[in-house]
């Protein structure tokens, strides 16, 4: 199962699926979901709506991982055949100078970088803004770089190759947040197909996380589940220029994580877990012994879709289940695959005992 997800994510992470301008995975999980799934379907706005019925009547249980990655967009093509561009999520100035990107999921080009030969003192201690940047395409005339089909509007996403470490456990890519998960709800699919379980499983595939979780506000009105888990990458603190214990107590390697409680700022995309949703994820991974690490995250920029998710429709009870990666929003985010196995063991036990434990606040 280890190589198997890790070919179902190198596959994933080969996509450009820039938030808005998901179509390419979208067709992936659409196509590969409906190898194990009874009924798929696509939504107007590119949510993938994947239903697994059950051999007895039981609770309607929501699976939900986003499609979407954070990138840029075509703002302009100047005169001379250089491009300029928005940031589509949050994307890190950091991170943009001398990086390869594509536009339109193919069309290869470059952010340029002034020479550091020619640099001011203080030019080489500065970060460029992304509106300070610029993308190379080796045209040398607006017209040139239209006549290879970029427009205003284009999506751009970073390039960058799947790179197993010394230690193959360990994965290198881009887009990992969230195409780790995408594989994962493939997989858990099918591992299910034969499985008797009571209710209905939703696998849900949203759009739009990084630009503010609508995909998964939609998906909760139209479906209505009893319960649901996200599933999510969250950052990890295990290294050396975080304070590992005070700010983010959040390891690679040592298993999934659920997060209790997260929020951007007090009152805005704040999200508690339900307990009982909390509880059945504790008691699954004690079953199939596999560690969870539980966190809160709040006031530091991260949310989820269970912020825009758990009060949808009448309000849905729901829990978030985390694959750690470290680099977050860079092209070279870091993985541990045994963590993201431990997570779909989790889910497949979850799945197995669906509606044993009753959904309740008191």
């Amino acid at each position: 199962m280890k190589e198997k997800l890790k070919e179902r994510l190198k596959e994933l992470t080969s996509l450009v699926g820039v938030s808005g301008s998901e179509q390419e995975v979208v067709k992936y999980m659409k196509n590969n979901l409906e190898k194990y799934a009874d009924e798929v379907m696509v939504d107007p706005f590119g949510n993938v709506i994947a239903t697994k019925h059950g051999k007895n009547a039981g609770p309607k249980l929501m699976i939900a991982a986003h499609s979407d990655e954070i990138g840029f967009s075509v703002k302009n093509i100047l005169s001379d055949g250089f491009i300029l561009f928005n940031k589509i999520g949050m994307a890190s100035d950091k991170v943009l100078e001398g990086r390869k990107v594509l536009i339109k999921g193919s069309i290869p080009g470059v952010i340029g970088i002034k020479p550091g030969h020619l640099q001011t003192p203080e030019e080489t201690k500065k970060v460029n803004s992304s509106k300070e940047c610029y993308i190379d395409v080796g045209a040398s005339s607006k017209e040139e770089v239209e006549s290879l089909g970029i427009g205003i509007g284009d999506p751009i996403g970073y390039r960058s190759d799947f790179m197993e470490m010394a230690n193959s456990d360990y994965i290198c890519t881009k887009s990992i947040d969230n195409r780790m998960n995408c594989a994962i709800l493939i997989e858990l699919f099918s591992q299910i197909k034969d499985l008797e379980f009571d209710g209905t499983i939703y696998g849900v595939v949203t759009v739009q996380e990084e630009t503010g979780m609508k995909g998964a506000f939609m998906v909760g009105n139209r479906i209505e589940p009893d319960y649901a888990i996200v599933i999510d990458t969250i950052p990890s603190g295990d290294t050396p220029d975080v304070n590992t214990e005070r700010d983010l107590p959040i390891y690679l390697g040592k298993g999934p994580a659920c997060v209790i409680a997260d929020g951007i700022l007090p009152g805005l995309l704040f999200t508690y877990s339900h307990p009982s949703v909390i509880e059945i994820i504790r008691e699954q991974a004690k079953l199939v012994d596999v560690n969870v690490q539980y966190t809160t995250l709040v006031g530091e920029g991260y949310a989820t879709d269970a912020a825009r998710l758990s009060y949808s429709g009448k309000g849905i009870p729901t829990a978030m289940l985390v694959v750690p990666r470290r680099y977050s929003h860079s092209p070279v985010e870091l993985v541990n695959i045994n963590d993201a196995l431990g997570s779909l063991s989790i889910l497949e036990n979850v799945v197995k005992q669906n509606g044993k434990k009753e959904i309740k606040f008191v």
